[in-house]
C-alpha cells in the first residue's frame, strides 16, 4: 500500500478478467474510498488494489502509449530480506538482481505488450502522448526471489541443484493518464507470482515465470479496456 501511494507505477484500470466472479464496480456512498486525486476504489477487481476516476469515457481512447517499464530492487521499509546461509549458499549469494537483469525485465515487458496489442486488436500502440491516447506508466518493484540468483549460488559453480516451490513474486504498479491533459485516470497495484509447483530453480524457469505473469497482466488490461469502452 505504501509503495502504491508513493506512485511507483503500473497498468490496469477497471480490471475484468475471466477469473473474476463478480463485476468490478466503483465504490459508492459515504464509505467509498477516494484518493486525494479523486480516484475511487474498485470493488471486485482481479487486482490487489485498484482505483479509477468516475465518469470517464474510456471508449474514446484508441491509442496506447506504454512508457518504458521501470524495474528496481526496491522494497518497502518493513521488508526483511531472506537470510543467506553463507556456508550453504556461498559467499557471493544474493537476492538482488543485477542491472542487466533489471533492464532485460523492462525490455521484456515491452515485448509482451507488443505481442498482446497486435494488429488484430482495436488499439494502436504509439510512441508519444496525444489526443485519444492513454499513457500507461509501469513499474515492477519489490521483487522477492525464492532462492538466491542462480549464478551467485555455490551450487551453480559446483553443478549442484536448488529446488523451490515457485520462483518468487513481484509487485507491479501503474498509473494510467489521459495523453492530452496528463490527468490521472486510474492507479493500481498487484503482486504476481509464477506457477506454484516444486521445480528446479534456474534462470530459465524464472524467466518463463516472469513472461507468464507479464502476459496475464497485459491481457487483463486489454480485456478491461475493451469492456470499459463498450459500456
Amino acid at each position: 500500500m505504501k509503495l502504491f501511494l508513493k506512485g511507483c507505477l503500473l497498468l490496469f484500470i477497471v480490471s475484468m478478467a475471466g477469473c473474476a466472479t463478480k463485476t468490478p464496480t466503483l465504490e459508492t456512498g459515504p464509505d467509498a474510498q477516494v484518493t486525494k486525486d479523486g480516484l475511487v476504489k474498485i470493488d471486485n477487481s482481479v487486482l490487489d488494489l485498484s482505483f479509477a476516476k468516475p465518469n470517464v469515457d474510456w471508449g474514446k481512447y484508441t491509442k496506447l502509449y506504454f512508457k518504458a517499464a521501470t524495474v528496481t530492487n526496491d522494497h518497502p521499509a518493513d521488508y526483511k530480506p531472506p537470510r543467506i546461509d553463507r556456508r550453504a549458499d556461498g559467499l557471493n549469494a544474493t537476492y538482488d538482481l543485477p542491472e542487466k537483469a533489471l533492464n532485460k525485465m523492462s525490455t521484456e515487458f515491452a515485448v509482451i505488450v507488443a505481442s498482446v496489442f497486435n494488429e488484430d486488436q482495436p488499439f494502436k500502440l504509439v510512441d508519444k502522448a496525444g489526443p485519444d491516447t492513454l499513457v500507461i506508466e509501469v513499474a515492477v518493484t519489490d521483487i522477492r526471489l525464492s532462492a538466491p540468483i542462480e549464478s551467485s549460488r555455490r551450487s551453480f559453480s559446483s553443478m549442484g541443484k536448488t529446488y523451490t516451490q515457485n520462483s518468487g513474486s513481484m509487485m507491479l504498479l501503474a498509473v494510467v493518464k489521459d495523453g492530452q491533459s496528463g490527468e490521472v485516470l486510474a492507479k493500481a497495484a498487484d503482486r504476481g507470482e509464477g506457477f506454484d509447483q516444486w521445480q528446479q530453480n534456474t534462470q530459465v524457469f524464472n524467466w518463463g515465470d516472469v513472461k507468464t505473469v507479464y502476459r496475464r497482466w497485459v491481457n487483463d488490461f486489454k480485456n478491461a479496456l475493451m469492456m470499459a469502452g463498450a459500456e
